[in-house]
């Protein structure tokens, strides 16, 4: 999947950096994790309860980890803190030259929806990033101006109402692995792009009644608002944090990081469950496996500081 983009950059870094060969990591000899694109100078913000809140900014990398032919992890990572793994069942748009809303329905809420703002020196690159997206998401194209002045704060009520819509379709089923190839089934794929295609294009009147609606909130409703985006704020970090884990696991030997929370994963039942499916199955295909990923890892945390715990308190007994 995606075999033509290998080792290839939209722009080349900057002289003081450098892009990650396709090199064999630890004793793994068919273990290899690549750069495959590199666009500089985007920013990231989180659409939640109407608002556009700022993450990242800094470099956009994309990021395979594969073995032999086999594509373990895809990730998406800007900065240094920010990441997420992309999928083929992710809802990606492009809502003009330089404006992508990336979607993903993680445990515990509504779908994170990043917007990506690329600057206008990144134009000639991009049409590179479509194709890539098209390949290993389940991306549209809706061109909704010319202008590509997009202001992420107007345009966040709007994608409020399009997370409603993703929750309820990612959760119907996305589609099939097979022979280690996660297939997205055509029902999908269509009800995501004209359903969003739908809400992301609806009238400018639409968005005033929300608008409207929000200006009749009280102090509790504010406080309650408040609230919603710490805890996806919350949501995001975590995300990253395992993102970045999962990753290092993989270079590692699937699930093997001394001193993080995935070193239990493979000792955990959800765990050893969940990665049997290695080698020649897609482990972060699809944002079903992702969460799936994410529950071992917790229930392994959970387990793990259970453990200490109650050795913590043997230990103070027996003292």
């Amino acid at each position: 999947m995606g075999c033509c983009f290998r080792g290839s950059t939209a722009i080349p870094p900057p002289p003081m950096e450098t892009s990650m060969p396709a090199v064999s990591v630890g004793e793994y000899s068919g273990l290899k994790q690549e750069v495959l694109i590199q666009i500089p100078a985007c920013k990231v913000h989180l659409m939640d309860g109407g608002e556009a809140l700022e993450l990242a900014q800094g470099h956009f990398m994309i990021i395979k980890t594969f073995e032999e032919n086999v594509s373990l992890a895809t990730i998406i990572k800007v900065g240094d803190d920010l990441q997420w793994p992309l999928t083929k069942d992710e809802p990606v748009v492009k809502l003009d030259s330089l404006h992508y809303l990336f979607s993903l329905l993680v445990k515990d809420g509504e779908p994170l929806s990043y917007g990506v703002t690329f600057s206008e020196a990144s134009l000639g690159s991009l049409s590179l990033l479509d194709m890539f997206l098209k390949d290993q998401s389940c991306f549209s194209g809706l061109n909704l101006s010319k202008k590509n002045n997009l202001d992420w704060r107007e345009f966040a009520p709007k994608v409020d109402d399009y997370n409603h819509f993703l929750a309820k379709a990612i959760a119907g089923g996305t589609g099939q692995i097979v022979k280690g190839i996660f297939i997205c089934s055509n029902a999908y794929t269509n009800k995501v792009q004209k359903g969003g295609e739908t809400i992301l294009n609806s009238s400018a009147g639409e968005k005033t009644g929300v608008v409207a609606r929000e200006s009749m909130s009280n102090k509790t409703a504010s406080a309650s608002k408040k609230n919603k985006i710490n805890k996806n704020l919350k949501r995001v970090r975590k995300l990253s944090k395992m993102t970045e884990k999962l990753s290092k696991s993989l270079l590692n030997g699937v699930g093997i990081v001394s001193g993080s929370v995935m070193a239990p994963v493979v000792k955990s039942q959800p765990g050893k469950a969940f990665l049997r499916m290695l080698p020649g199955e897609v482990l972060l295909a699809s944002l079903d496996a992702v969460n799936k990923v994410l529950d071992a890892a917790e229930a392994a945390e959970k387990q793990t500081l259970s453990a200490t715990s109650k050795a913590a308190s043997r230990a103070v007994s027996n003292r």
